[in-house]
């Protein structure tokens, strides 16, 4: 006879859970190890890594299974949910596609290549999909958004080059890592997790198959900036998400009219574009940028806890009276351009505060000029310099 606590974690179905994570990261660590150089490519591809996923999945599927906990009378719905976002999702990047561009497909179409990527492509998608679906609904009997999260971050990371963790030496590197493939690739992950919460693998296999199918078997495919890629990526999903949520609660009677209001996806997705607009302006993402001024070398036009908006400009396109910023060492310096200087090196500027009285000692070569100040905000920068210590400002180099 069964009875519920047959379904409950056991010290064994943990265990398993563990060999399974175990697993995974040791085929991460393989497919990034030099040890791949040893093999031929196609091998590698088409045989190696199918036939390793195959076993991983015919393994976990031959495990104790593990229910998803979504109501039965819903499953239908949830695979025609899954299925319908999936097709929205493809719909949205190729009308992005029209405003971004279109470009022809890397992959090959030949009946042969065709063939060969379905292999690739959906061994890899049902090893990982019954390895999502053994964790989150071993460890968890109902919504865990800590057990979703664990599980989507540890997927996540698994699903990005190594080599693209250690390259991400400068600011800037880092995030446009994150909004154009780690941010989306979590976004994706975390819609996963909770369809194979709801419906099992299969839901989350028919969502990814779908767009990598699209991905990988299009002759035509967008061609997308990484600001448009990184918005839709991770916009889209949660979007999904929260309303997969919403229709799923209001299903089952477990949500009220005030927690729909309290919780739209509209309001969601506008607090979100927000945030994300507000952090990429603040780095430096758009073609201007924010800068907080700590001294009073360009009084009175700039004083200090001023913030000035940056443009961003070539360097070789400075000309005289023109104020900007540029980098020396690692210190940012806002001052005006005062004279255009040629000789056998190259065009270079000199530059001067105007509360200085003399001009700076080292010349400006045009790649160190960040931008041109287009916009100065006064006092809303005090407070960055009230938690900035004292050894952040230097005044090296500048002469008064």
């Amino acid at each position: 006879m069964f009875t519920k606590d047959r379904y409950l974690p056991t010290r064994q179905s943990k265990l398993i859970s563990l060999l399974l994570i175990l697993i995974m990261c040791c085929i991460y660590i393989f497919e990034n190890s030099a040890i791949v150089s040893f093999f031929d490519s196609r091998i590698l591809n088409y045989i190696i890594k199918p036939s390793i996923w195959t076993s991983i999945a015919f393994i976990v599927w031959r495990l104790p299974r593990q229910r998803s906990k979504g109501k039965l009378v819903f499953r239908s719905r949830i695979y025609w949910w899954a299925f319908n976002f999936a097709i929205f999702y493809i719909i949205v990047q190729v009308l992005a596609g029209l405003i971004d561009g279109l470009g022809k497909s890397p992959y090959s179409h030949s009946l042969i290549g065709i063939i060969t990527n379905i292999i690739y492509i959906g061994t890899l998608l049902i090893g990982r999909e019954q390895i999502r679906n053994y964790l989150v609904n071993n460890f968890t009997k109902k919504e865990n958004y800590s057990v979703f999260i664990l599980v989507t971050l540890f997927m996540t990371i698994t699903s990005i080059s190594l080599k693209k963790y250690t390259n991400l030496n400068e600011n800037i590197k880092i995030v446009t890592f994150i909004a154009e493939y780690f941010a989306p690739e979590f976004a994706h992950n975390l819609l996963a997790t909770y369809l194979v919460f709801l419906g099992g693998p299969l839901v989350s296999i028919m969502y990814f198959g779908i767009i990598e199918g699209f991905h990988w078997l299009s002759p035509v495919l967008p061609d997308l900036k990484w600001i448009t890629k990184a918005l839709i990526g991770i916009l889209y999903p949660i979007f999904s998400l929260m309303t997969i949520q919403s229709i799923y609660l209001k299903g089952i009677k477990e949500i009220n009219k005030r927690e729909q209001d309290r919780e739209s996806p509209i309001s969601w997705i506008i607090t979100s574009i927000l945030s994300i607009a507000i952090i990429w302006f603040a780095v430096g993402v758009f073609p201007i940028y924010p800068s907080v001024i700590a001294t009073g070398s360009m009084e009175p036009m700039i004083m200090p806890g001023d913030v000035i908006i940056v443009q961003k400009i070539d360097g070789n396109s400075v000309d005289i009276g023109d104020v900007v910023q540029f980098k020396r060492d690692d210190i940012l310096i806002s001052h005006r351009i005062i004279e255009v200087v040629e000789d056998e090196n190259g065009k270079s500027y000199r530059s001067k505060g105007d509360n200085n009285s003399v001009a700076d000692l080292q010349l400006v070569k045009p790649e160190q000029i960040k931008g041109v100040i287009k916009y100065v905000v006064p006092k809303i920068g005090w407070l960055t310099l009230l938690i900035r210590s004292e050894d952040d400002v230097t005044m090296e180099g500048i002469e008064f």
